[in-house]
């Protein structure tokens, strides 16, 4: 009776026996494992042929046709279908190996990450080669379109929430306008200069109100498409600059972690750090502010909190506060729009990245903005 340890398989042959016929193989660098994680970054890997991928890089570093087809590989866990195909795909390898490899990824439900079967395609013919490429020109077009149709979903749905805060927001400054108007023309029945003069000067500045609002309700329209040049920023240096000017104001900004040098775009995180520093500092109920500051970093993201001891934001609010145009207290006349939030939100999420706030008045003082910011910038 063979052992329950190692039981032949429905062919009669035992386990010992793949293993040596595995290890001849992979000797010939014929095939490779690649084990992955759901981000697909590459977590190990097992033969010659697999050694182009780098552990704990992303799979799109070596393989540029993975890249579009993230969901398609995600959607390999629900059984449906249950592999997907890349034929004679061309990889990167750090020892100029020009060869192109099959790919074939499956879903490993003992790790719940996907993986790959790689092998060379060196003996492929002119036939198939030029099929593969037909196949991953397809795939790619097809990946591409479901990318503009979610672009197009959330230029939509941005529309939208547009035409609801221009009707709503907008008439505000210009029922002030009206109302001071009125006020003038009976102020002039009664010979009054002093009113009419106090009337025109509500008019100027609801006037010039309202001028900052389509200003900055352009700027943040327009914030996907105005920065593009990746470059590489001290973030040290960066927020040791931002931080200066609140310093000489007399409010206390503390650094702290390790900030990192990166290649990024430079000009939307200044604009969401700046924002969230001014924020803090004009919604504060005190004549001084105290800032924190900190920055954690990984592989992948950056991590960045301001922390205040303002009065703190009621959590019925935490999402209200990301909308343009709102602002939930009292500051002087003109100095905001109520739009910033909305400008970092639309910042950071353009890169894959995420903002969130923690703040519960009825238990303290204080807010925290949390921002995670991607290490690696693919598009913007």
């Amino acid at each position: 009776m063979p052992s329950p340890a190692a039981p032949p398989d429905a062919a009669g042959v035992s386990p010992q026996s793949l293993l040596a016929a595995v290890s001849i193989i992979e000797e010939f660098g014929h095939f490779g494992l690649i084990w992955l994680d759901r981000e697909l970054v590459v977590t190990k890997t097992f033969g010659r042929a697999a050694e182009f991928v780098a552990v704990g890089r992303p799979l799109t570093d070596s393989v540029l046709a993975v890249y579009g087809l993230e969901s398609e590989i995600a959607g390999l866990e629900s059984g449906a279908p249950r592999r997907l195909e890349l034929p004679a795909v061309a990889a990167a390898a750090a020892d100029g190996d020009a060869s192109k490899r099959n790919f074939s990824f499956f879903w490993n439900s003992q790790t719940s990450a996907p993986m790959a079967f790689v092998h060379r395609t060196d003996a492929q013919s002119a036939m198939e080669l030029e099929l593969s490429k037909q196949i991953r020109a397809r795939l790619m077009a097809e990946a591409e379109t479901d990318a503009r149709s979610r672009d197009l979903a959330r230029a939509n749905s941005d529309l939208e929430s547009f035409a609801a805060i221009v009707s709503h927001d907008l008439k505000a400054p210009l029922r002030h306008m009206r109302l001071a108007a009125e006020a003038a023309m009976e102020s002039l029945k009664d010979d009054s200069a002093s009113r009419v003069h106090g009337a025109l000067t509500a008019i100027a500045a609801e006037a010039h109100q309202m001028s900052r609002m389509l200003t900055d309700l352009f700027d943040y329209s327009s914030l996907g498409r105005k920065y593009e040049a990746l470059e590489v920023v001290d973030m040290a240096n960066l927020i040791d600059a931002l931080a200066q000017p609140w310093r000489a104001l007399g409010h206390a900004v503390e650094i702290s972690g390790l900030w990192p040098t990166l290649t990024t775009l430079k000009a939307p995180l200044d604009l969401v750090l700046r924002n969230l520093l001014g924020n803090a500092v004009q919604h504060n109920d005190r004549a001084v502010t105290r800032l924190q500051v900190d920055c954690r970093t990984s592989e992948l993201q950056m991590r960045l909190t301001i922390r205040d001891d303002g009065p703190g934001i009621d959590t019925r609010h935490h999402e209200t506060i990301f909308l343009p145009f709102r602002s939930l207290t009292t500051v002087v006349h003109g100095t905001s729009t109520g739009i910033g939030l909305a400008m970092v939100r639309k910042a950071v999420e353009a890169v894959g990245g995420r903002v969130s706030v923690s703040s519960d008045p009825s238990q303290g003082r204080g807010t925290c903005f949390t921002v995670v910011w991607p290490m690696t910038i693919d598009s913007f």
